[in-house]
């Protein structure tokens, strides 16, 4: 074996212990030191925790601040690309072009014009429409034929 003493035993002193000799003791003064000392030092840590917390929470508010931010500019740039495009169906040329073409709208008659106040009557002031080319040949054939009375709209 090796001359090392093992770890796990302790070493002999060679020198007595005395029973008479007094065992060291912690005076008041330096207990209240240790005590005052824990108090500061318990409130330099929760100061610090303290300080800690407030600049994560303002980390945490700046992100949010950012993402909002970054969402206002994305409805902003909507915004003005549903501006443009309420200005382009808007153009008069382009409604016009829809009521023509789409809606086979064209002007009025100058006969179902009527300017406020006139006294004819609603139904005189439109004209009848015309027939069509085809009904026009078809009427021609039974127009031998009796016909029986329309009934009239009263109003």
């Amino acid at each position: 074996m090796s001359d090392l003493p093992s770890p796990l035993v302790a070493p002999i002193s060679s020198k007595p212990v005395s029973p008479s000799a007094p065992i060291p003791t912690v005076r008041a003064d330096e207990r209240r030191g240790l005590g005052v000392g824990g108090v500061v030092l318990a409130i330099v840590t929760a100061g610090a925790l303290a300080h800690v917390a407030v600049r994560i929470k303002s980390i945490e508010v700046a992100y949010a601040l950012g993402r909002e931010r970054h969402v206002a500019t994305e409805l902003e740039e909507q915004r003005r690309r549903l501006q443009i495009e309420i200005g382009m169906l808007k153009d008069p040329g382009r409604v016009v072009t829809i009521a023509r073409d789409k809606l086979q709208m064209g002007p009025p008659d100058p006969d179902a014009i009527r300017a406020i106040g006139d006294p004819r009557p609603l139904l005189e002031a439109v004209p009848a429409p015309a027939p069509a080319p085809a009904a026009h040949a078809r009427s021609a054939a039974h127009a031998s034929a009796p016909s029986t009375p329309s009934p009239q709209v009263k109003r």
